[in-house]
């Protein structure tokens, strides 16, 4: 069995990974972050899918102004999701008002190198 196979049974036949970056609004805080973080892992497991990590990446100015705002409460996520649910969920995070700014990123899957003196 090639090791690309191995790789996708590995992560599921049609759950794929998926990295989420958002910005708060500069009024945030640590307690909206915490609040936000748990929004968007309620939502992920409603559309099926699984949150492997998060991370809280803080206030940073932003590099232009966005809805008024020059800095952002910056957050992370990564979480598999069957991939036809993904768009569904990318506009449930764009209808959250307290999301200024959102990117919903697949991780793709590479093949692992299979070295020319490998016989399988």
């Amino acid at each position: 069995m090639n090791r690309f196979r191995v790789n996708l049974e590995e992560h599921g036949g049609s759950l794929r990974k998926y990295e989420l970056v958002w910005i708060l609004g500069s009024d945030a805080g640590e307690e909206q972050g915490t609040e936000s973080v748990k929004n968007i892992t309620s939502l992920v497991s409603s559309a099926g899918g699984e949150v492997s990590g998060t991370d809280v990446w803080g206030k940073r100015t932003l590099a232009y102004p966005i809805q008024k705002n020059t800095e952002g409460y910056y957050l992370q996520a990564n979480f598999e999701i069957d991939g036809e649910k993904a768009p569904g969920l990318d506009r449930a995070i764009g209808a959250d008002q307290s999301i200024i700014r959102h990117l919903l990123v697949r991780d793709e899957i590479k093949p692992a190198a299979v070295e020319s003196g490998d016989a399988e």
